[in-house]
Formats: C-alpha cells, structure tokens, sequence
C-alpha cells in the first residue's frame, strides 16, 4: 500500500451491513475468520476520515474518495433484502442498512448492488476512472463473496492502471486488507 499523498486513493467499504450480525443467516460471529474484522474496518475507516480532515483547506493532496458498496438482495429469503429486518442493540433496522460504525457521511458515496460485483450496474468503477483512483483499498464482508469478486474485477477491469493505446503504461494498485474482510463457516 501506498501513501494516499502519493497516489489518489479510495477505501472501497463493502456489505458492512446490519444482516451480517444475524445469529444464523450467515455463520456463528463467534467463528467467523476474522473476530475484530469490525474494529479494523472501523480503525481504517476512522484514519481516511481523519486524513481528509486534516486536508480541508490544502491543494496539495487529494482526499481519500470513501465509497459505501451495499448489498440489496432480490430474494425475499436473503436476510439482505431490503424488506428484512434485526435486531440491533434492541431495535428493529433495517437488515440492508450499514452498520453503525461504518454509516457514511454527508460526502461519503453509496452504491447498491444485488450481485456479488461492486462493479456490476452501479457506476462504481466510472466514478473512480473519472476521479484519477490510482490505489483501492478494499475491505468487508464476506471475504469469499463479494469482497474477493470486487477485489479480482477491479484488477481485471484495470480499474486503477493507466492505459494507452491497449497498452499498460502504469500498474495501479489493488490492496485488500485481510484482516479487515471476514467469512463464515460453512460446516458440513
């Protein structure tokens, strides 16, 4: 990973959703792959914020682009549909609506999906062509899904690569952040 002064950047947030924390829907919090998956997104999330507060007033550097990618399923069985609802800290939300610690801000953008691309029918990768994004950092849930399907198409869209002429001319950088995307455990 590079410096954000260094290269443009965006922290691409993926389905750090509500529907994650259901007890059965997808696996057992307590054995998923990564426990503190939250607190690292939350820590990397934190310090963009803090980065891009710091530039306010500066034309030296541009502020990391924070972009919210959420899944809104078309199966009403999916706990990710956006008729279904949980419980959290004894409320009743919105499965498909973010986590509380990763809710975006006023200049934060929002994508919807409902397949496991964050690059499929949601403007994602036009907005980070058209905005000179040189280095994706990647993270969310679920690591086998559409974390690991966005992380590869954003490589292999050359999303982040400056081309001329068919050519490559300069390799951008796609980094994922392993211990800040989490999976489930499948059993059986």
């Amino acid at each position: 990973m590079k410096p954000a002064t260094t290269r443009k950047t965006a922290l691409i947030l993926i389905d750090i959703q509500n529907g994650f924390l259901h007890p059965t829907a997808f696996g057992d919090l307590a054995t998923r792959s990564t426990p503190k998956c939250e607190e690292n997104i939350a820590m990397l999330l934190g310090r963009a914020r803090d980065y891009n507060e710091k530039l306010l007033g500066a034309s030296t550097s541009s502020p990391i682009l924070i972009c919210h990618v959420h899944h809104h399923s078309i199966s009403p069985t999916s706990m990710l549909h956006p008729i279904k609802q949980i419980e959290v800290d004894g409320k009743s939300v919105p499965a498909v609506h973010p986590q509380k610690f990763a809710t975006p801000r006023y200049n934060e953008r929002i994508w919807t999906k409902n397949v496991n691309s964050a690059f499929i029918g949601t403007g994602l990768e036009k907005f980070l062509k058209e905005n000179g994004v040189r280095q994706l950092i990647i993270c969310g849930l679920t690591t086998d899904h559409c974390v690991s399907t966005s992380t590869r198409m954003a490589s292999n869209l050359r999303i982040v690569d400056i081309m001329e002429n068919g050519r490559l001319v300069d390799e951008g950088d796609v980094v994922l952040v392993g211990d800040a995307c989490a999976t489930f455990a499948k059993g059986g």
